[in-house]
């Protein structure tokens, strides 16, 4: 008997959309792995001193208020220090392991509110697969992965704002669906978006530029009475993003910064863009593979959909979809651009560990554009009268989301954890003999120097993080010459 592919279609792509969610979160368990090889680094000694002195939330107030730190501006960042310190010895590890994980749950519940909003119809383990893969490409294409993720000084002002950015939106979108809001829930997300904002000022100009877009929006195409009250919750979210920046922009570390500089702002807005324009070329061509894969993976994930449970799109609005994924790209850059502006403003070119959000935008424009040219041709090219068609295109998409992934995360395996790891026993042998050093009543020590991590300043014979180090360990006086003492 003839296997009937269109019958079984939909069990069929299931079955692989499955396969192809474990390879992904397999992938991210590996770098949910790697997590517990992060250990204290550089700003970490200092900021560790800081919150262990008092309540984490005394300890951003302090810092704020001398102004003495380049960041001292950033206020939740420091504040969630405080909290992961909470956790013991072991929440360096604890932390970093559960970020990466909580990164995909916030993604998928996103996705999941998202398609809720816009009211399309596909079933609750498609909202997994597409979190999971954005947030494996995320991590695969981080432009310095250990100095953005398992660096916790970096990762609580570049990385946390978007996972905890991901979650106050998924809520705020579930928000829309009820039918009355409460003032209550109005003031929660507003002070939600003020907490967000006090991360860094990447993530929290991106979302100034962001949300009214996404405001006009909702009043040019909701419905109402609808589109009024989601403007309104909207309104509230922007409103505490801006008094963040606010905040973060009149403190007396920026105050002192732009007395300094007297920053141009027509330049700054023209180098953000140019800058900008650099970054998507520059990464296209380091990159270009992992872009490609997302690319065809969601054009394959529209095309081969059941047929009978796709939402349709009627005719007349084919031009109107192609026109948005003609401005998508142009949105992206803008949003890129908006990102980068506090860098140029404060360094110029942004770091590797600011590009991160930088990065996420671009995966998730690709992953659109894939997706939007996967629907166009659903009607007028189906595949499914050719069952070989069928079978050929079921074969490329479970090798790109299920292989690609695997091998991903194998090479990690390989590579990266053996040098976390070494790493990790070397810092922990040194953390042993220095604090039973500590015990036995020493008050100056001289301890064997290990290797910068991916770039990140270990404590040497002089330097200011010896400084945090010996504060950190209730020492007068540490150091780590070249030499084993």
């Amino acid at each position: 008997m003839q296997f009937d592919v269109k019958k079984h279609q939909s069990s069929i792509y299931k079955y692989i959309i499955g396969l192809c969610t474990l390879a992904m979160l397999s992938a991210i368990g590996v770098y949910s792995y790697l997590g517990t090889y992060s250990r204290y680094l550089a700003d970490d000694y200092c900021e560790a001193v800081r919150v262990n002195k008092s309540s984490p939330i005394s300890a951003v107030i302090e810092r704020y208020q001398a102004g003495d730190w380049r960041a001292a501006n950033r206020y939740s960042n420091l504040m969630f220090v405080g909290f992961s310190e909470l956790l013991g010895r072991d929440s360096m590890q604890i932390t970093m392991t559960s970020m990466v994980l909580l990164w995909v749950v916030g993604l998928s519940w996103s996705i999941h509110e998202i398609r809720k909003y816009l009211k399309i119809n596909l079933f609750f383990q498609m909202d997994i697969f597409i979190g999971a893969t954005l947030g494996f490409f995320s991590l695969l294409q981080a432009p310095n992965l250990f100095q953005t993720v398992y660096w916790r000084s970096s990762m609580m002002t570049h990385f946390a704002p978007l996972v905890f950015g991901c979650f106050l939106f998924a809520f705020l979108l579930r928000q829309t669906r009820r039918r009355k809001t409460s003032l209550l829930v109005n003031v929660f997300i507003f002070f939600a978006a003020f907490i967000f904002a006090g991360f860094s000022e990447p993530p929290t100009t991106t979302t100034i530029t962001a949300l009214p877009l996404v405001m006009l929006a909702i009043w040019y195409w909701g419905k109402s009475p609808d589109k009024q009250k989601h403007i309104v919750l909207f309104a509230w979210a922007l409103a505490g993003v801006i008094l963040g920046l606010l905040v973060m922009a009149f403190s007396p570390a920026a105050t002192n910064t732009i007395r300094e500089t007297r920053p141009n702002i027509s330049l700054i807005l023209l180098n953000s863009f140019y800058y900008g324009y650099l970054f998507i070329i520059d990464s296209l061509k380091t990159m270009p593979l992992p872009f490609f894969v997302s690319t065809l993976t969601f054009l394959l994930v529209v095309w081969l959909y059941p047929q009978d449970e796709a939402p349709k799109m009627p005719n007349q609005r084919r031009w109107s979809t192609l026109l948005i994924m003609i401005a998508i790209p142009f949105l992206a850059w803008l949003l890129i651009a908006a990102g980068f502006a506090p860098s140029v403003f404060g360094q110029g070119f942004p770091v590797e560990r600011m590009r991160f959000l930088a990065t996420t935008i671009m995966i998730v424009t690709f992953m659109l554009e894939g997706a939007l040219l996967g629907y166009l041709p659903r009607d007028k090219f189906s595949i499914y009268s050719r069952p070989v068609f069928q079978w050929l295109a079921l074969a490329l998409f479970s090798t790109l989301a299920i292989v690609y992934p695997l091998r991903a995360a194998y090479n990690i395996y390989k590579t990266d954890v053996p040098e976390y790891r070494s790493h990790a026993e070397a810092w922990d042998q040194r953390d042993a003999e220095i604090r039973k050093a500590v015990a036995e009543g020493a008050t100056d020590l001289v301890v064997v120097q290990l290797d910068s991590m991916k770039g990140v300043l270990e404590y040497k014979k002089n330097n200011w993080v010896n400084i945090c180090a010996a504060n950190y360990y209730g020492l007068n006086s540490i150091s780590a010459p070249l030499e084993v003492p």
